[in-house]
C-alpha cells in the first residue's frame, strides 16, 4: 500500500513539473540566446563570423573646371601719340636746340606721360595692330632720330646702360615702373657720325676700339627692345638729292648696321631687323618718281618696305591711327617733336583717349586655347551674354573683331601691306 502511494506521488510530481515548464516559455528563449554563435570553417580552422560592415559610398566625380582666358579689349579704336626725340645732354652749360634736350627735361616729360596713363609699345607691335598695354593704360610710341649718339644710348664699364644717356636713364625708369614699359625705335644714320665710347667727366669722346663698343651697344639695345630703323646713311634732304641716290642711301645704311652686328658676332639678330624708314627732315622726294623709288625699297633679306614715318606734325598736333582703323596708312605715319605744347596736348588729351580693357573668356575644360575657332566662339558668347562688349580682342598674337553680332579674325587690309603713295 505504501509502495503504491509513493508511486502515485512521483507521477503527480512529474505532471506538476511538466505543467510548470509549459507555463515558462522564456526559459527556452534564454537557452537559445545562450547558445554559441555558429562557427564558419575556412581552411580547416574555425572562427567567429565577423559582423558585416557597410560598403563605402563611391566619391562623386568632380565636375571639370572650364578654362579661363583673359583677352585685352579695345572697345574703341586706339589713338596713339608718336613722339620723336633727338639728342640729350647732361650738361647745364649746353644750350637746348631743336635736336638737343636737357636730360632732366626728358626725364620730366617721361614722368608726365607716365602719370597721364601712357605706356610704351614697340613699332613692331604697332604696325602689326597688336596694341597691348596694361589694363586701364593708353599706348605711346617713342622714337629717337639721328641715332646713334652716346648721349642717346651708352653702356658703362659693367655693360649696363649709362644713366647719363637718355635711353639709358629710361631703362632704369622702366625698371621702377614696369607698367610703363621699355620700347624704343632708334632711327639711325650710320654715315654722318662716329660713336663716342669714352666718357670723361661729363661727355663722351672717341676712344680706341669704338666700333666694337658701338656694336655692343646696338646688340644690348636689340636684346632689350631698343630697335634700330633706317633714317638713311647721311641724313640727306630727299627734296634735293638725285633720285639715283635714294636707294644707295637706304641700302648703305642697312649694310652698315649689318656690319656692326657681324662685328659683335651677332649675325643671328639680322633676320629680326625690320624694314621701315623715317624721312630725314620729314621730307619726301619732290617728284612722284622719287617717292615710288623710296617705296619700292626691299632690304637685303628680301623684306619689302613696311612703313614710312614722317615728322613735323607738332604744327598740327594729332594722334596717330592704329592699323585697326580702316583709314590707317602705314606709309604716312605722323610723328611729333616733344616741344612744350605737344607734351601738354598729349597729357591733356589723355582723358579722351581710349584705355585698354580686359575680358575674361570661358572655354570648355578640354579646349585647345590656341584654336582660333574656339577663341572666336568664346568671344561670341561673351558678347551675346553681355559679359563683354564689341571691339577688338587681342589674345597673344591673334586679333579678333567683334561687331554687330559677328566675330572675325582681324587681318591687315591689303592697303596696309603694299606700299602706295
Amino acid at each position: 500500500m505504501k509502495t503504491m502511494n509513493k508511486t502515485r506521488l512521483l507521477v503527480l510530481l512529474s505532471i506538476i513539473f511538466l505543467v510548470l515548464s509549459a507555463c515558462r516559455p522564456d526559459i527556452a528563449v534564454q537557452n537559445e540566446a545562450t547558445q554559441p554563435t555558429p562557427v564558419v570553417r575556412e581552411g580547416g580552422s574555425t572562427h567567429q563570423k565577423a559582423a558585416m560592415q557597410p560598403s563605402p559610398e563611391p566619391e562623386p566625380t568632380p565636375t571639370p573646371e572650364p578654362i579661363k582666358v583673359r583677352a585685352l579689349l579695345w572697345e574703341e579704336n586706339p589713338q596713339i601719340p608718336i613722339i620723336n626725340f633727338h639728342g640729350f645732354t647732361p650738361r647745364r652749360y649746353d644750350e637746348e636746340t631743336g635736336t638737343v634736350m636737357y636730360l632732366w627735361n626728358f626725364q620730366s616729360i617721361i614722368k608726365r606721360l607716365y602719370d597721364a596713363g601712357y605706356s610704351l609699345i614697340s613699332i613692331r607691335d604697332y604696325l602689326d595692330g597688336r596694341i597691348v598695354v596694361p589694363e586701364g593704360r593708353k599706348p605711346l610710341v617713342l622714337s629717337v632720330d639721328d641715332a646713334y649718339f652716346a648721349n642717346q644710348l651708352a653702356l658703362n664699364e659693367e655693360g649696363m646702360p649709362s644713366k647719363l644717356s637718355g635711353i639709358g636713364w629710361l631703362y632704369y625708369f622702366a625698371q621702377e615702373n614696369p607698367d610703363f614699359g621699355y620700347e624704343v625705335a632708334m632711327f639711325a644714320n650710320f654715315g654722318d657720325k662716329l660713336y663716342g665710347n669714352m666718357f670723361l667727366y661729363d661727355w663722351w669722346y672717341l676712344g680706341d676700339n669704338w666700333e666694337i663698343d658701338f656694336a655692343k651697344t646696338i646688340v644690348w639695345g636689340m636684346e632689350h627692345n631698343v630697335v634700330p630703323y633706317n633714317h638713311l646713311y647721311q641724313h640727306p634732304d630727299l627734296e634735293k638729292i638725285s633720285e639715283l641716290e635714294i636707294h644707295p642711301q637706304i641700302e648703305k645704311n642697312d649694310s652698315t648696321l649689318r656690319y656692326f652686328l657681324k662685328l659683335a658676332d651677332r649675325e643671328d639678330l639680322i633676320e629680326h631687323l625690320p624694314n621701315a624708314i623715317a624721312l630725314p627732315y620729314g621730307k619726301w622726294p619732290k617728284q612722284q618718281s622719287g617717292k615710288d623709288i623710296l617705296l619700292s625699297y626691299v632690304n637685303q633679306e628680301g623684306k619689302a618696305l613696311e612703313a614710312v614715318f614722317e615728322a613735323g606734325y607738332e604744327y598740327e598736333p594729332g594722334m596717330s591711327l592704329s592699323p585697326l582703323d580702316e583709314d590707317f596708312d602705314p606709309f604716312h605715319i605722323p610723328r611729333m617733336a616733344p616741344i612744350n605744347k605737344i607734351v601738354r596736348f598729349i597729357v591733356d588729351s589723355a582723358p579722351k583717349v581710349p584705355s585698354a580693357k580686359s575680358c575674361e573668356l570661358t572655354l570648355p575644360h578640354d579646349a585647345d586655347q590656341n584654336d582660333l575657332n574656339t577663341l572666336q566662339t568664346a568671344i561670341q558668347e561673351a558678347v551675346q551674354n553681355q559679359v563683354c562688349s564689341n571691339g577688338f580682342y587681342i589674345i597673344e598674337k591673334h586679333i579678333f573683331k567683334a561687331h554687330d553680332g559677328v566675330v572675325q579674325l582681324w587681318q591687315k587690309p591689303l592697303n596696309q601691306t603694299k606700299a602706295e603713295n
